[in-house]
């Protein structure tokens, strides 16, 4: 099963890696965005109530990641999921490829009703409250399996949820392993010290730009569909994510080493504003919740499955996986969260105690 995975999942790729250095795609979805779709919710907005009246109720779930990649199959996942628990009267359909719009732009779209869903990370949701830092603090979790205690089902990691979608007015659904983030990178490095100066891309998040500065480097924001032609240009001279989303970016054409530094367990989710999900009928609130918890495992199996073959895609591509000790990495965050985000020390306690 894990081989046939890894082989659909490449043949799905192979076709929209050639779109990946522009970061565009095409949709997922077959169907154009209906004029039909309920609008998101937000405070002062004049949208319509989705309707209990049993008529279709269409929803369009914004991904910045590559078509084919693990992100879009969670996607799809959760609109047949969706489809197959509501009696087809949701339809959600799954725009991947960037095509409305960065990660913050679709996030603020869920409050214009432009998109009434978003798959992204715990962590961009940071404006909205420091909380959300806590998914992208270095070296947080021991290892996979300390992230999933907290994270993917823990009692902890719910309360954190329901906390920043409290601040942020936002339902967060599902939650799903995301993959350790790694480096790929133009230079080849095995040691903190070897990172002085390195022009990285990092996702736009104070949280990712103070870590690479702790460590030497030289943090350069960039949305992630821009970050192919940067390296090419030799703007940026490595970056650092997820092994499959960064093969399904394209990186191993312009990076020599992709380097295990597992620095970040991240949680991916399915975001709705939150007015409008409580104003949905309770059946379909309940059905939407069901399927994305099971699509959530869908992808964090995938996900799991995936990391050692996507590995050897690297190798085969002609890139050097490198192997280094991540302790004197780790070391460097020592007082970390005391220095730069004091509100969340109790936060990174309770999860350090969590066996």
């Amino acid at each position: 099963m894990k081989r046939f995975l890894g082989i659909a999942l490449t043949a799905v790729m192979a076709v929209s890696l050639a779109a990946c250095g522009g970061g565009s795609g095409s949709s997922s979805s077959s169907a154009p965005a209906s004029s039909g779709a309920s609008s998101a919710a937000s405070s002062g907005s004049s949208s319509q109530a989705p309707s209990a009246s049993g008529e279709k109720i269409v929803m369009k779930l914004a991904n910045p990641n590559p078509v084919g990649d693990v992100k879009d199959l969670a996607s799809i996942r959760f609109s047949e999921l969706a489809a197959e628990k509501t009696d087809g009267r949701v339809e959600i359909q799954v725009y991947s490829g960037g095509q409305l719009g960065d990660a913050r732009d679709t996030i603020e779209g869920l409050g214009l009703g432009t998109n009434e869903i978003v798959c992204e990370s715990l962590g961009t949701l940071d404006p909205y409250t420091s909380l959300a830092n806590i998914d992208a603090i270095p070296y947080m979790y021991r290892d996979y399996d300390h992230y999933a205690k907290v994270m993917l089902g823990g009692e902890l990691g719910k309360e954190i949820l329901d906390k920043v979608g409290e601040a942020g007015n936002f339902k967060l659904l599902g939650g799903m392993y995301r993959g350790a983030r790694e480096c790929t990178t133009k230079k080849k490095f095995t040691t903190p010290e070897e990172l002085k100066g390195l022009k990285i891309r990092v996702p736009s998040q104070q949280v990712y730009i103070d870590a690479w500065n702790v460590l030497g480097a030289a943090p350069t924001p960039l949305g992630l569909s821009e970050t192919f032609t940067a390296l090419q240009q030799n703007t940026v001279e490595a970056q650092e994510n997820a092994t499959i989303e960064s093969y399904g970016f394209g990186f191993y054409d312009v990076c020599d080493y992709l380097v295990k530094t597992n620095h970040v367990y991240s949680t991916d989710l399915f975001i709705f504003n939150r007015d409008y999900f409580n104003e949905l009928p309770e059946d379909i609130q309940q059905a939407l919740i069901e399927a994305a918890d099971e699509a959530s495992a869908y992808r964090t199996q995938l996900s799991l499955d995936m990391e050692a073959e996507y590995e050897q895609m690297f190798k085969d591509k002609g890139v050097e996986v490198v192997e280094i000790d991540t302790k004197p990495f780790a070391d460097k965050f020592d007082g970390f969260v005391e220095q730069y985000f004091p509100e969340l020390v109790d936060w990174a306690n309770q999860i350090a105690e969590v066996q």
